[in-house]
């Protein structure tokens, strides 16, 4: 319960892996990603949902 999965273009999820890692966000213990799919791991569902309620208002 404490992974995020955070879908991407084709290609960018690397991009945006380091965006991601760049943003220094206490909630964040890693993230590994693909080619269109990071997958994030955080302390725990707490956190979770914080860092996911964080990401949604940065992309409205």
């Amino acid at each position: 319960m404490n992974l995020l999965v955070i879908k991407t273009s084709a290609g960018m999820a690397m991009a945006a892996g380091a965006a991601l890692d760049d943003l220094k966000l206490s909630e964040i213990v890693g993230a590994v990603a693909g080619d269109d799919t990071i997958l994030v791991a955080t302390k725990t569902q707490k956190d979770a949902e914080v860092l996911k309620n964080h990401l949604q208002k940065l992309l409205s």
